[in-house]
């Protein structure tokens, strides 16, 4: 059982909430408030704001810190690489992965798996070591991917299934796996630019509007004005968007300085 939680965004909050559902002494450890906005500010992030309103006892994280009734921490999207100092002093920690390593190791391995229309996904759960995503692996689980799933999907997937398997994954956390680095393969972390699917053939700007759903999204300029695009439809519409070998239909976009939107909404307002 997991008794620690590190965690520090809203990626957080949902995998917090099923430890904290199967263990009332849980313990969260998160990052302080950061200085934000023009007012200089201090802002909570949604891993404070949480335990605040669910009362669930909360510390800031400190690098030198000994937990000696840490028995099993779970990390989920915690801002800070522990140094191997603190693995060491502490208790064993383990962080949930989206992906069957040692493949797609790194920031970004849901949005890769789609970029190389991979038909196969999964998560994994390995023990945190000095080397990044290549401890022991303890728990993994896959499931299908199709040339219609977004990234979205599979970050609720994953969810699921580690709520359904959450007792068998505490049974599973002294079996430990050795993982091997012959066959590992890593991801990039993604900038803006790196979401524009101009110039591109359509099916990778299928791909990559399916995988960046969620951390982008991607986006094109039209007619002079930037588009958000959010999801893409196979019957034709309003809104054509020519690319290198043929015709892109949106079906939710963001106009620049505008809301999220269905396009029949959108062109509606265009008449």
């Amino acid at each position: 059982m997991f008794n620690f939680f590190f965690g520090s965004d809203s990626r957080s909050i949902e995998y917090l909430n099923i430890v904290k559902n199967n263990n009332d002494q849980l313990r969260v450890i998160t990052l302080p408030p950061n200085v934000s906005g023009r007012g200089r500010k201090l802002k909570q992030n949604p891993v404070e704001i949480f335990c605040l309103q669910n009362n669930i006892p909360y510390d800031y994280f400190d690098p030198d810190s000994v937990y000696k009734n840490m028995s099993n921490a779970l990390c989920v999207s915690f801002g800070k690489i522990f140094s191997e100092s603190f693995i060491n002093n502490n208790g064993p920690i383990y962080n949930i992965h989206l992906s069957l390593l040692p493949a797609y190791r790194g920031p970004s391995p849901v949005e890769t798996s789609i970029l190389m229309g991979e038909k196969l996904a999964g998560y994994s759960i390995f023990k945190i070591d000095k080397n990044i995503d290549a401890g022991n692996i303890v728990y993994q689980d896959t499931f299908n991917i199709h040339q219609d799933t977004y990234a979205s999907d599979v970050y609720e997937k994953v969810l699921i299934l580690f709520n359904k398997s959450y007792d068998h994954i505490c049974e599973q956390l002294k079996k430990e796996i050795v993982v091997s680095n012959n066959t590992h393969s890593s991801t990039k972390k993604f900038r803006k630019n790196d979401y524009n699917i101009l110039g591109q053939d359509i099916l990778t700007a299928k791909k990559m509007i399916r995988a960046f759903n969620v951390i982008g999204p991607a986006f094109i300029k039209h007619n002079d004005r930037l588009f958000k695009i959010h999801e893409y439809t196979e019957n034709e519409n309003g809104f054509p968007i020519e690319l290198s070998d043929g015709t892109l239909y949106p079906s939710i976009i963001t106009p620049e300085g505008k809301n999220k939107m269905n396009i029949d909404d959108y062109l509606r307002g265009q008449l």
